[in-house]
């Protein structure tokens, strides 16, 4: 059975892309069949990310029926399998969001797991996204402004009868003008599955298209990384 989860932030810019091709490698260091869907239509990452810079087959095709799934499904090096969105402007202007249903449909019982980089922000794309998943995980920075954009979040997800598998914390750096792991738990309510700190190995990575997991695994971020990795898939056996 395929879980889909929806990595979501309430604000954009506070690592959700990078944070997602990460998890999905670390899933298949563990031997998971894993598909990133970038789910992010009007401003998407994941294939600049990774050096796919003008994709022919892409998620809004797809949603068009264009394309079929196997024409939009891209394997990167590092073996991380990924539906791109478009960066076209045009092609965003084309895609009705409203069919954003079709790909979970398609993709269920075809992998372990479907990781969703979603938009940010409270609107009906995210709405649709946490819907259609299972669990979602919650990327925020420790400042004020970003946690409360993840409150709110995490009332939309529950509003949308998402499990919350917990948060993580990211671009850290231990400084006397952040909230602590503590602070943010007792706001948000739910776990710190990791606490990724700044580090310059993570831009390097992106710089180089490739996740930090795969070219750096023994680095303090990509540990970070494969602790929620380890935690879906332990799930996972649970269940």
């Amino acid at each position: 059975m395929t879980k889909f989860i929806a990595v979501v932030s309430g604000k954009g810019g506070v690592g959700k892309t990078t944070s997602v091709i990460n998890i999905a490698h670390a899933i298949v260091q563990k031997g998971k069949n894993v598909v990133v869907v970038d789910a992010n239509l009007a401003t998407p990452n994941v294939s600049i990310q990774l050096g796919l810079m003008d994709p022919k087959g892409t998620l809004n095709k797809f949603l068009r029926k264009e394309k079929d799934l196997k024409e939009v499904t891209y394997l990167h090096e590092s073996g991380i399998s990924i539906i791109p969105a478009s960066p076209s402007y045009s092609e965003f202007q084309k895609t009705n969001t409203q069919n954003l249903h079709e790909i979970f449909d398609h993709l269920n019982e075809t992998v372990d797991f479907v990781l969703i980089d979603s938009p940010s922000g409270l609107g009906y794309d995210i709405n649709q996204i946490l819907k259609h998943s299972d669990e979602s995980i919650i990327v925020t920075n420790p400042n004020l402004s970003s946690i409360m954009d993840a409150l709110k979040t995490i009332r939309a997800a529950r509003a949308n009868d998402n499990v919350i598998a917990g948060v993580i914390l990211n671009m850290t750096h231990k400084g006397k003008h952040e909230l602590t792991e503590e602070e943010v738990k007792e706001i948000l309510h739910y776990p710190i599955l990791a606490n990724v700190r700044r580090d310059r190995k993570i831009h390097k990575s992106v710089y180089r298209h490739t996740p930090l997991h795969y070219i750096y695994p023994r680095s303090r971020s990509a540990k970070e990384f494969r602790k929620v990795a380890e935690y879906l898939c332990l799930e996972e056996q649970t269940q």
